[in-house]
């Protein structure tokens, strides 16, 4: 067991949970029951909720990663896990520093080791310098449940539990990453007691103040037979209600293939599907990195309206450059105004280097394409036009006006 953990951390938790002889029973009710002193809040001013990642994740509360199984939920949260311990950002998302502990479940150390070398290159860190500030555990083929009611006792904290708080009490352990809930639950996952309990002692593990949980976690399986659920969650609500926010991840699709099914587009879209204390209109989109051997955030969607009207300039700006560059081909390459059949303006333009990369792929992508089409159409930037085919079938099309002409030279 010693051989296994040496070159990934957390070699202690493993020990103590060896050793470990009792259950940890919860606390007494009345002595949690304390009501609050409302004179004393009247007396200072009321602090906003804080988070680790700005509406993604919550400081004091638990978070669900859920997907499904390898979809590569457990890649992204070990990136994450990666950035909080380095304070670095998320794909784009500003990190506070956080002395983070990652229990993997289902990875091994050779594994782990593979995934976190890609990682600190990806980030230009390396792996020798989270020491400290990262503890990844091996549990693979251990005994991983944290809970699970004991019919003798009642208890539902295990030994296992016991020695989680200890060794995070040793590493002064601010963020507790747990791959996954399906191999720490120990209970029914269609209960909702037994939900908000499990969560609730994984939480009271975390400085309150400071401290946050990622709970990564499978779709049942008929929801993932399914495909894409807008759920994002499966079992009771209460693995829902229970947290305070509530990441998806899921395969992107958009049109059918030849057999009538949604096609996967080869990116991975990870959703915020709710966020109790911020905004949850935002998502990121991953595409994979050759490079990097990594799947790479590529795109916020929905980040700030700031980031969102930046974005939406510097595609604008792209859509016109790439109607100039159909307009000085030699010959010039007509741009048909036609939102449907099989040649569009988002054909056209999409295969020429100038088109910008995040209108590329997606549903969403192709909505906010057209979506500027009549943008720059209102602005007075493009108009349309005619052209006569050698069959003297006239095509509706469409060009830049000298103003959008104008506008190319200022891109």
């Amino acid at each position: 067991m010693a051989a296994n953990a040496a070159a990934v951390r957390g070699a202690e938790f493993l020990d103590a949970r060896a050793g470990a002889k009792h259950t940890t029973a919860a606390p007494e009710p009345c002595a949690a029951w304390q009501p609050l002193d409302l004179e004393a809040l009247g007396e200072r001013d009321p602090q906003p909720p804080r988070f680790v990642i700005s509406d993604w994740l919550p400081m004091g509360y638990a978070t669900l990663l859920a997907g499904h199984g390898g979809i590569g939920k457990s890649g992204i949260a070990l990136y994450l896990a990666v950035c909080m311990a380095a304070g670095l950002p998320f794909f784009g998302l500003d990190v506070e520093r956080r002395r983070v502990m990652y229990l993997s479940c289902e990875d091994r150390e050779n594994i782990l080791h593979w995934r976190l070398s890609r990682v600190c290159a990806h980030i230009g860190i390396s792996l020798a310098s989270l020491r400290g500030w990262l503890v990844v555990v091996d549990l693979v083929g251990q005994e991983t449940v944290l809970w699970e009611r004991d019919p003798r006792t009642g208890h539902t904290c295990t030994p296992a539990y016991g020695a989680l708080q200890e060794v995070m009490r040793n590493h002064e352990t601010q963020a507790l990453f747990v791959d996954g809930v399906s191999d720490t639950f120990g209970g029914n996952e269609n209960a909702r007691a037994d939900v908000k309990r499990y969560v609730n002692a994984l939480v009271a593990l975390i400085p309150p103040a400071e401290g946050a949980v990622v709970l990564v976690g499978h779709l049942a399986k008929p929801a993932a037979t399914s495909g894409q659920t807008s759920e994002g969650y499966s079992g009771s609500t209460s693995w829902h209600n229970s947290v305070r926010a509530r990441w998806y991840l899921y395969a992107e699709t958009e049109g059918s293939d030849d057999n009538g099914r949604p096609a996967k587009t080869g990116d991975l879209v990870l959703e915020l599907q709710k966020s109790n204390l911020g905004k949850t209109d935002q998502s990121i989109r991953f595409s994979w990195d050759e490079t990097a051997h990594l799947f790479v955030g590529r795109e916020i969607v929905g980040a700030t309206p700031s980031d969102i009207a930046h974005r939406g300039r510097i595609e604008q700006d792209a859509i016109l450059r790439a109607f100039r560059a159909c307009a000085d081909a030699s010959p010039p390459a007509a741009v048909p105004a036609a939102t449907t059949g099989p040649r569009t303006a988002f054909n056209v333009l999409s295969v020429r280097q100038e088109f910008p990369d995040s209108l590329r792929k997606g549903k969403p992508a192709r909505a906010r394409f057209w979506g500027h089409i009549e943008k720059l159409r209102a602005m007075q930037l493009l108009c349309e036009a005619s052209i006569t085919r050698a069959d003297r079938h006239k095509v509706v099309t469409l060009e830049l006006t000298e103003q959008g002409m104008r506008a190319c030279g200022q891109c």
